[in-house]
């Protein structure tokens, strides 16, 4: 094994002494998917591959492909720092997948709170891959501000609008997606831009967390048919999430995007 790292160490300080200048070339970071928006990314220069190494330990994290599909969520359990290796294993329940073949390029977003900002881009090769873990060396690290916060999962939910002030029952409406940072939902009720409500959501998946979240109105849009009677789209953002229910929502989108779709 140790004759394995040794040869995989010297292939990846090859490749960046003869590409150094490339790979911290902005275009070499991927285009995320469309449900996806692209992180404001600060300069690689400003952080060594160590430190950014060493603030993902123990970090939430999406283990995707090159192509941005999402293979597992789980989280940076130890890194080997002698090869620049960690190791990450799946949630509590969950397995990471088999038969991903040794060298497969893969991306990994590690949820941080730190000065660098909440996001950490590691670029590297898979080395093993079991259910219980997988064995990454990192290439590249960039550290991200992020924007949305990663995945707007789509949902097929419905949902009921409160009033923020005394929770009486506005009228009810049908959720589209969430993220970590806000919701899309269609609706007969007519809400002003700026305006605050509770948004109370029975569930996102079967048996899980039941969520009142406090919005505000953000985006509006009339998707109703040119005859037919106003429907309006809102777009809104969660005005606070304190950990815990950051937590339960993170578990929920990831369980949703692993099964590939909403409730």
């Amino acid at each position: 094994m140790y004759h394995l790292f040794e040869s995989l160490k010297q292939s990846l300080f090859s490749k960046k002494q003869t590409s150094k200048q490339k790979e911290q070339s902005p275009e070499q970071i991927e285009q995320t998917s469309e449900t996806t928006e692209q992180p404001s990314e600060t300069s690689e220069q400003e952080h060594t591959l160590d430190e950014l190494l060493d603030i993902c330990e123990g970090a939430a994290c999406e283990v995707q492909t090159k192509d941005n599909d999402l293979l597992f969520a789980g989280y940076v359990a130890h890194r080997n720092p002698d090869f620049k290796a960690i190791t990450i294993e799946p949630r509590k329940n969950c397995e990471a997948p088999l038969g991903i073949k040794h060298g497969t390029a893969v991306k990994l977003q590690v949820r941080v709170r730190a000065k660098w900002g909440n996001l950490v881009m590691l670029y590297g090769i898979v080395s093993a891959c079991s259910e219980e873990q997988w064995n990454v060396f990192v290439e590249n690290a960039v550290a991200c501000t992020e924007s949305r916060k990663a995945f707007r999962q789509r949902v097929d939910v419905d949902a009921k609008i409160l009033s923020d002030s005394d929770f009486e029952l506005l009228g009810t409406c049908h959720l589209e997606d969430i993220s970590l940072v806000g919701v899309a939902f269609s609706t007969l009720i007519e809400l002003e831009m700026g305006e605050p409500f509770i948004l109370s959501i029975p569930y996102l998946l079967e048996n899980s967390h039941r969520y009142q979240l406090t919005c505000t109105v953000a985006s509006i849009r009339n998707i109703a048919q040119p005859d037919d009677p106003p429907c309006w789209r809102y777009g809104c953002a969660f005005d606070t999430l304190n950990e815990e229910m950051e937590n339960a929502l993170y578990k929920d989108i990831m369980t949703l995007q692993q099964n590939g779709r909403g409730t």
